[in-house]
């Protein structure tokens, strides 16, 4: 190692590459081809993965800032073109392909966004039966989104004019192939859906042709505008054999713009032949009903009450005068019963003395009110002699009157216990004596008990 040589570090080193790589023109922009391998979509939302051919293989990264706009999802073994540029990942020292935009690859790139956004909206449920709008049976305004020039508006209008002539077509100028065609599908739709005296049904189509000529109704914009639609919509695009999104959104796929107008409008021969069928019936139901009619109309004849009407008229008046005769009994009835009780209470008075039977009935209120008081106080005089005898008991029950002889209560000093044994009353107790008429107070000086039959005696 000679002494002028430059030693770097490894960061110094994978910066000079970067630095190299990234100044180059020819890598600053690259396309580059290949087949995908390794694919992982990070939770950040950035793509990884390996471009690869027969001999060799490239890492690749694709932020989420970018592969939000992609139109399809990648996924492992498919072929794509990819645009970005050469960078070096510093902390590895890997060189790796910085994707700006991919497409798919080769013949098949259209049939992979197509089959991804089929799949897609069908989880979203724009495709469910249970969405789908009948047609109406008699429109008499028919919307139709397609080109001004081309042959479908003409054959829809020739058609119509043969089939349903009341109906007024109402054209919405759109592109229908190429940049932009899309855009004008989509306002096409809006517009007829906010005229002020709206369409029935809105017919959207044109004719046969390749994949990247009816790939505008494949776009996502077309689909979700035909299901946001307010009124029903006939999808008529290419021919039999052509199938779109349009179709799978719409609410009826027609196999051809011509097939379209012979959904949404009757044939006025059909129109005459169900004008001839009802009118057929409603003379046949009117026919029934006169027939009917006229069958109750002769029994109704036939009928008593509009043979002899005057029969049923003296039958009612018959009626009338019984339930008359019952009312008049029913009302007199209670008159005369009170009639015979109001005589026979004048009768009974009129045997009746009142003076006398008054004078009567004096003397023996008198006779009671005497009998009442004498009762009354004989049981006073009773209930005094018994309340004196109980006076005179509970006198002699009361201890004061015991005390006015001349005995006492002892007492201890708290005066909460009486003291009656000489052994509750040793010398030096202070004691209360309870007297007729109060209390004293005493200590016990000297005592003594006596065994033989004497009273016990206490010095105090």
């Amino acid at each position: 190692m000679t002494q002028t040589a430059t030693i770097y570090t490894v960061s110094d080193l994978n910066r000079i590459i970067k630095t190299r790589l990234e100044s180059d023109p020819v890598l600053a922009q690259c396309h580059v081809t290949g087949e995908i391998s390794n694919f992982k979509h990070h939770s950040s939302g950035h793509m990884y993965f390996t471009l690869k051919d027969e001999q060799s293989r490239v890492r690749a990264v694709m932020f989420a800032g970018r592969n939000r706009r992609l139109r399809f999802r990648p996924e492992d073994g498919m072929r794509v073109v990819c645009i970005g540029n050469i960078g070096v990942f510093d902390r590895d020292g890997a060189y790796q392909l910085y994707i700006d935009d991919m497409q798919p690859d080769g013949i098949g790139a259209l049939y992979v966004q197509f089959e991804q956004l089929r799949n897609r909206l069908q989880a979203e449920g724009l495709f469910a039966e249970h969405k789908k709008r009948p047609l109406p049976v008699y429109p008499t305004r028919i919307g139709v989104v397609t080109s001004a020039t081309g042959a479908v508006i003409r054959d829809i209008y020739t058609t119509l004019e043969r089939r349903f002539p009341l109906a007024k077509l109402i054209l919405a100028p759109a592109l229908v192939q190429g940049p932009g065609a899309a855009e004008t599908i989509v306002r096409g739709l809006r517009r007829l859906a906010a005229l002020r005296e709206p369409v029935d049904v809105i017919i959207v189509g044109r004719g046969g042709g390749s994949l990247e000529e009816l790939w505008p109704f494949n776009e996502e914009m077309v689909a979700r505008a035909v299901a946001a639609s307010p009124v029903p919509v006939v999808s008529a695009v290419g021919h039999e054999t052509d199938v779109t999104i349009c179709d799978f959104v719409a609410d009826v796929r027609a196999a051809t713009p011509t097939a379209a107008a012979e959904l949404v409008a009757p044939h006025r021969q059909d129109i005459a032949y169900q004008l001839s069928q009802a009118l057929s019936r409603s003379f046949g139901a009117i026919r029934h009903r006169v027939t009917t009619r006229q069958e109750l109309l002769k029994s109704l004849r036939e009928r008593p009450v509009l043979r002899q009407p005057a029969r049923i008229v003296q039958v009612h008046r018959q009626t009338i005068d019984y339930i008359e005769g019952r009312l008049r009994d029913a009302m007199m009835r209670p008159l005369r019963a009170a009639e015979r009780r109001l005589g026979d209470a004048e009768r009974s008075l009129a045997g009746i003395d009142l003076h006398k039977s008054l004078v009567a009935r004096r003397f023996q209120t008198e006779a009671l009110a005497r009998s009442s008081i004498d009762s009354t106080r004989r049981i006073i005089e009773r209930q005094s002699h018994r309340l004196d005898r109980q006076i005179g008991m509970l006198e002699a029950m009361n201890p004061l009157a015991v005390l006015r002889r001349g005995y006492s209560v002892v007492y201890d000093e708290s005066e909460q216990k009486i003291l009656s044994s000489t052994k509750d009353l040793p010398v030096g107790t202070p004691i209360r004596l309870r007297v007729a008429d109060g209390l004293v107070s005493a200590k016990v000086t000297d005592g003594g008990v006596y065994q033989s039959g004497e009273q016990t005696r206490l010095d105090i």
